[in-house]
C-alpha cells in the first residue's frame, strides 16, 4: 500500500512539475533568445519552482539571518541532499541566479534550454571541462547575476551527511570576483525526494539562508579556510536540528 501511494504521489508531482514547464516553455523559449530578457526567464523559473512546490503539497519554511538585497550579487553554497534542492533554491532564493550543475542535466530534452542559455554545465570528471566551466561562470558573474553551486559536487551516498571536504572552485571564484559567499542549509529535502530510492513524500522544506561572508579582503590562498567555514556552518545546523549526529 505504501509503495502504491508513493508511486501515486510521484505521478501527481511529476504531472505538475512537467506539465507546468511545458505550459511555460513557449514563453521561456522567447525570453531566452536574448540576454536582455534572461532576468524575466528567471522570474518564470521562480514561478515554476514555487508553484510546483506548493501544488505538490510541499511547504517551504525559509529563514534569513540577514535580509539579502535583490540588487546585489552572491555566490550561494547550499548542501546537496536531493535533486529537489534545485527546485527549492532556484525557486526561492531572491536574486537573478544561474546554476552550475553536472553536465548530464544538459542532455535532458527541453529542460536543457537552461544550459544553452543561463546555466553552466560542468564535466566534473574532466579537469579541462571544469576549468572551462568556471571561466564561463566568471563571465556570467561579470554580467551581474548570482551563482548557485553545490560545493559537495554531487549528492552524497550517505545523505543527509555533508560531504567533506568541499570542492574549492566556487570559493576561488567568489574570492576572484570579490563576491560574498552565502551558506545555505537545506534540512528536509532528502525526505521529500530520496534520489537514490525513488521515494517522494509531501511535507515541509526548511531552508536557512545565512548572512553573507565577505571575500573582499581574501586571497585565493584563503579558499580552503573559506570552504571549511561554510562547511562548519551548514554541518552545525544539521547537527543542532538532529538531522545528523557526530
Amino acid at each position: 500500500m505504501r509503495k502504491a501511494l508513493n508511486y501515486l504521489y510521484i505521478a501527481y508531482y511529476g504531472a505538475i512539475f512537467i506539465g507546468l514547464f511545458l505550459i511555460l516553455y513557449p514563453f521561456l523559449w522567447l525570453l531566452l533568445r536574448s540576454q536582455k530578457t534572461y532576468v524575466l526567464a528567471d522570474y518564470l523559473r521562480k514561478f515554476w519552482g514555487k508553484t510546483s512546490t506548493y501544488l505538490g503539497l510541499m511547504w517551504p519554511q525559509i529563514s534569513y539571518e540577514q535580509k539579502l538585497s535583490r540588487k546585489n550579487q552572491y555566490v550561494y553554497c547550499p548542501n546537496h541532499m536531493s535533486y529537489i534542492d534545485i527546485v527549492l533554491t532556484g525557486g526561492f532564493l531572491p536574486t537573478f541566479n544561474f546554476f552550475m550543475a553536472k553536465f548530464e542535466l544538459s542532455k535532458i530534452p527541453l529542460f536543457n534550454i537552461w544550459f544553452k542559455t543561463i546555466d553552466v554545465p560542468v564535466k566534473r570528471e574532466s579537469l579541462r571541462g571544469s576549468h572551462n566551466a568556471f571561466i564561463e561562470a566568471g563571465k556570467k558573474l561579470d554580467q551581474g547575476s548570482s551563482l548557485i553551486i553545490f560545493p559537495e559536487g554531487r549528492i552524497p551516498n550517505d545523505t543527509p551527511k555533508v560531504k567533506y571536504p568541499f570542492k574549492l572552485g566556487a570559493f576561488k571564484l567568489a574570492i576572484e570576483k570579490k563576491l560574498p559567499v552565502v551558506p545555505v542549509t537545506l534540512f528536509d529535502n532528502y525526505r521529500r525526494l530520496e534520489s537514490f530510492k525513488f521515494i517522494m513524500s509531501p511535507g515541509k522544506m526548511r531552508m536557512k539562508v545565512h548572512a553573507p561572508i565577505e571575500t573582499k579582503d581574501l586571497s585565493i590562498d584563503d579558499a580552503e579556510s573559506l570552504a571549511e567555514r561554510v562547511y562548519s556552518i551548514i554541518n552545525d545546523d544539521l547537527l543542532n536540528a538532529g538531522i545528523i549526529s557526530k
